[in-house]
């Protein structure tokens, strides 16, 4: 998906920063709700210590991948700008 350019034809400065800033906010949500979910899985299947665990592994897994393409993405745009 292609995002509008601003007046000069660039990606604009404060959409750069929010799409960085939501780098941490996914390293912090994405094991918690992984836990939770997990242990929800818990009380569900009577798996416990397992579900939350596993959870908890898959909400790391899950924040480091967006976080990787995140910042790939940051990076197509920068190398896009260096291009100009």
């Amino acid at each position: 998906m292609s995002d509008p350019p601003d007046r000069n034809g660039e990606p604009s400065a404060l959409k750069t920063a929010g799409l960085l800033l939501a780098i941490p906010t996914l390293l912090i949500v994405s094991p918690i709700v992984g836990y939770f979910v997990g242990s929800l899985a818990d009380r569900w299947l009577k798996w416990a210590p397992w579900g939350g665990i596993v959870g908890l592994l898959l909400g790391f897994a899950a924040g480091g991948r967006e976080t990787y393409r995140i910042y790939r993405r940051y990076q197509e745009e920068e190398e896009r700008r260096t291009r100009r």
